[in-house]
């Protein structure tokens, strides 16, 4: 059973990305505000959450980049996006949460920082290989409505993410520290 402690993280991070593709497509009509649309960020966010909570593991860096090429392939059908952000967004965010208070409004800064980010990125990549072409207004707008969106997404995942981090630490049998 202390093997399955070890890969719970991985196994919550795989049920995030399903849950964030069937949002994507199944409730992409109500994340709209106009014509300007805001992006399922499920996934991201969880990574990040999992970085502020656990700022001592390296090895969630490794599940970020190995969820990072599980959610290119299955988003986007090309390895990219989600493997250089997800690792770099992790290990940021174990940075930030070392001087960081651990409180809910600190971190709602770093993950609206970390997901605005996220959509500018996408948005050049996507724009730079001719994937988008939504303007520089459109992008801005819809960063907006993301921002609200994120918001509702970081407030239902805190805990839960704050729980797992916590008490499932990716790859670290917890039974060695307990007397």
């Amino acid at each position: 059973m202390s093997i399955f402690r070890k890969w719970v993280l991985a196994i919550a991070m795989f049920i995030a990305l399903i849950i964030d593709g069937i949002c994507s497509f199944y409730l992409h009509q109500f994340m709209n505000y106009g014509s300007f649309g805001a992006a399922s960020v499920i996934l991201p966010i969880s990574m990040m959450l999992i970085g502020l909570f656990d700022d001592t593991n390296e090895n969630e860096v490794w599940l970020a980049i190995g969820t990072g090429i599980v959610a290119d392939v299955y988003f986007y059908g090309i390895i990219g996006i989600y493997t250089v952000f997800l690792p770099v967004s992790c290990w940021l965010c174990q940075r930030i949460a070392r001087f960081l208070p651990e409180v809910f409004w600190a971190r709602l800064i770093v993950i609206l920082l970390g997901t605005t980010v996220f959509i500018a990125y996408s948005w050049l990549i996507f724009k730079a290989v001719g994937f988008a072409d939504a303007s520089m207004h459109a992008l801005l707008l819809s960063l907006l409505v993301n921002l609200g969106w994120s918001t509702l997404v970081f407030a239902l995942l805190y805990w839960i993410w704050g729980n797992l981090a916590q008490d499932y630490p990716f790859l670290i049998d917890l039974n060695a520290y307990r007397v």
